[in-house]
């Protein structure tokens, strides 16, 4: 029990550097553009993170006590939202993310830029 303690610890611990990251790169984003077209980036507390900028919401929910998560990527247009993409993304103890998009692992700093990517149509 105490090894799964330790182990939900580290992939809680990884999320808040993840989200931290995520915010990061949508700042230094943001640095280039008008006040009016900054992108929104909530706190990503509790396995929730949700990034919206340039038409697009990117949701990712992430569960630390396995490493797991999903994202769904929407259009933000006036009327209902529509999905655009979806998928999975784990995040393992020595800070490599696989996401269902691609193949092989990312570092942690590689995964937080494809999703912002992902918002900003840079990928």
């Amino acid at each position: 029990m105490a090894a799964e303690t330790l182990t939900g610890s580290v992939y809680a611990e990884l999320w808040i550097s993840f989200a931290a990251l995520i915010r990061s790169y949508v700042a230094a984003h943001d640095l280039s553009k008008s006040v009016s077209q900054h992108a929104l980036v909530d706190e990503g507390c509790e396995g929730c993170l949700t990034l919206r900028g340039e038409g697009k919401i990117l949701a990712l929910e992430y569960d630390s006590a396995t490493g797991s998560g999903t994202w769904n990527l929407y259009e933000d247009d006036p009327g209902a939202e529509r999905v655009l993409e979806r998928g999975e993304f784990r995040i393992r103890e020595d800070s490599q993310v696989g996401l269902s998009d691609r193949r092989g692992k990312l570092d942690l700093e590689v995964a937080a830029e494809a999703f912002t990517a992902k918002v900003f149509d840079q990928e």
